[in-house]
């Protein structure tokens, strides 16, 4: 009894101490930002083999469960038990990342390297392209031609001699090139900057990273299932069961918004990739590879992606042939409307449930804010605040039983209100 009747100051006490700490706590941040700041950068350097281990996880989370799959469907002739199948899962699904991986590099870089030296090798036909526009467009000024033609040679000159004594020699075969970057172009550029020791420690800073962001995935994907019962354990002893229920289901909708879209943009950009390499080798445009591969990389950028990618492609297809980047420009328009109208809606799907406005809102914000990560990952995000605001909304629709829909709302829309004495009067 004697602790009951104590219990209502004991609140008003528990209330004015968080009121006066989160006060404070505000105080610090709005007055110490700058140190907040650096505090959540360093926190931030400190757990990045974590977060790179957690996308890596993420990322191979959708092979792991289809290969575990597979082996539990097998797993009443091996008699093999759940943790080894688990275990055998995690290792293929690193096997087969690893696989894809060395095959895209193979792939990818000797064509690269090979577009590169080829685009060394044409420079001299691209200085006379432009010299003779400049010498047609100048024609009818002799004084202004003669001035910026005479500056115009005297630059490429030293530019043609500088590729063909220093650059040239040293792209004869892919390890003369890595000699070369090895023993002039680093050790230059890192005198520049602070030296080649930070250079190296970077490096293997990196590496260590890389070797313990595998430990992480591995990890994650071993344990993700007691995570997950760990995590609905403090959300069900923190909140209300109903809210529990609700942040649980928000949280499943939110991992197949991110899910669905990351691995589909991937799968996506892929097939663009490749259709792009096709068209190019088939309409004959210059550096194919070089081309499809900044045309796939930079489709990961929903809606922007095709026409950043085109920016740099147009720009070496030009110093080829002007009027191949015209019909560059007009292929690339028909493969993101493909991709748009075609492609990205069967693999995505409705992932999103984003309407094209909102997409396009997600991606300057976010971009804006981030950078190129934001551009990539603001469309989920962004996916998922919408769904989280349609539901409260959707919520308190219904507790004041008001249409859910929105063509309900369009127009000129009656009193909702309830009519009677009890409503009051409302102004004529």
């Amino acid at each position: 009894m004697r602790h009951d009747r104590h219990r209502p100051y004991l609140a008003m006490g528990l209330t004015a101490f968080s009121v006066i700490a989160a006060s404070l706590l505000l105080f610090f941040l709005l007055f110490q930002a700058s140190a907040v700041m650096k505090f959540l950068n360093s926190l931030a350097f400190i757990l990045r083999p974590i977060f790179m281990g957690a996308v890596l996880a993420f990322l191979l989370l959708p092979v792991h469960r289809n290969i575990l799959k597979l082996l539990r469907a097998n797993s009443r002739r091996n008699g093999l038990s759940q943790g080894v199948l688990n275990i055998i899962a995690i290792i293929l699904s690193m096997v087969l990342a690893g696989i894809l991986f060395y095959l895209l590099l193979a792939m990818v870089i000797p064509q690269v390297w090979q577009s590169v030296v080829d685009l060394v090798v044409a420079f001299p036909g691209y200085i006379e392209s432009v010299q003779g526009w400049l010498i047609t467009f100048l024609e009818d000024n002799p004084e202004i031609q003669a001035a910026v033609v005479s500056a115009y040679n005297s630059a490429a000159r030293s530019l043609e001699q500088w590729l063909n004594s220093d650059i040239l020699p040293n792209l004869e075969s892919m390890a003369s090139t890595l000699e070369w970057l090895r023993a002039e172009v680093l050790p230059n550029l890192t005198g520049v900057v602070s030296g080649v020791s930070s250079l190296v420690i970077s490096a293997l800073v990196l590496l260590k990273d890389l070797l313990i962001a595998i430990i992480v995935a591995v990890y994650l994907l071993a344990r993700k299932d007691v995570f997950a019962a760990q995590s609905k354990k403090i959300v069900y002893s923190l909140f209300p069961t109903n809210c529990a229920d609700l942040i649980v289901e928000e949280t499943r909708n939110a991992y197949r918004i991110m899910s669905g879209f990351i691995n589909g943009k991937i799968l996506d950009s892929i097939i663009i990739g490749v259709i792009c390499l096709v068209c190019c080798n088939l309409l004959r445009f210059p550096y194919p590879v070089l081309v499809a591969t900044i045309v796939g990389v930079t489709n990961v950028v929903p809606f922007f992606g095709p026409f950043i990618g085109a920016i740099p492609c147009g720009l070496l297809i030009f110093l080829v042939n002007p009027i191949q980047c015209v019909y560059f420009a007009i292929f690339i328009l028909a493969l993101q409307q493909f991709d748009g109208n075609i492609l990205g809606p069967k693999i995505l799907g409705d992932s999103t449930g984003l309407a094209s406005f909102w997409v396009l809102f997600s991606i300057i914000l976010f971009g804006g804010l981030f950078g190129f990560a934001g551009m990539v990952l603001g469309v989920p995000v962004f996916a998922m605040l919408y769904s989280i605001t349609n539901r409260i909304v959707r919520h308190g629709l219904r507790r004041r039983s008001l249409p859910l829909d929105t063509r309900a709302y369009m127009g000129r829309t009656p009193p909702y209100a309830p009519q009677g004495e009890d409503a009051g009067e409302g102004p004529e």
